[in-house]
């Protein structure tokens, strides 16, 4: 099965839960959100070392164990020095957004592990180039893309029950991108409430 055959029938997946979400009565007091902050790191050629990494979400329940929700996140991947001729240096600074729907998965025997996610995600990558002169030849370094994908994040939080708990979200993320894929793996620190 093809990257984008397997994004779309997730999607797809995704969108059969939207009427389950619509039959069931609409209640402000079922919805459920997180703010996380951590540490992600891209894998391309030539990678900077990774830098800080933010991430808001809602979501609803759809069933007993299962949510549905979208996550919104932005992670500043670091800079990279590239020297071309010996006499011309550029910089890159990487970043990324993303925006993912995600369907929740809330397991109650992977004992720390509370929460298991999956989704298609939208990814907007740039790769911003700085130079103090020669720019066209490192313009083959930039990046500004969007590009579709998919996400999974493995979230530990206390078993107890409580209105605000603190967590560690460890997640993959994978932009189809037109020349290079990017694959960025976080470690978050998070609050759920």
């Amino acid at each position: 099965m093809s990257r984008v055959s397997w994004g779309a029938g997730l999607a797809l997946a995704l969108l059969l839960l939207v009427p389950a979400v619509a039959a069931a009565a609409p209640r402000l007091d079922a919805m459920e959100g997180h703010l996380s902050v951590g540490y992600a790191k891209l894998f391309i050629k030539d990678a900077p070392g990774g830098s800080i990494s933010l991430a808001a979400g809602l979501d609803y329940p759809v069933a007993r164990t299962l949510r549905a929700g979208v996550d919104i996140g932005y992670d500043l991947l670091g800079s990279r020095t590239f020297e071309r001729d010996s006499l011309l240096f550029a910089t890159v600074d990487y970043s990324a957004f993303q925006a993912v729907a995600f369907l929740h998965w809330l397991p109650q025997h992977l004992g720390p592990v509370r929460r298991v996610s999956v989704g298609p995600m939208l990814l907007n990558a740039h790769g911003d180039l700085s130079t103090a002169g020669g720019g066209a030849a490192f313009a083959d370094l930039a990046v500004h893309e969007t590009a579709g994908g998919l996400a999974a994040q493995a979230t530990l939080l206390p078993a107890w029950t409580s209105p605000v708990k603190l967590g560690l979200e460890l997640g993959w993320r994978r932009a189809y991108m037109a020349r290079e894929d990017w694959t960025l793996l976080s470690i978050r620190a998070a609050v759920h409430y």
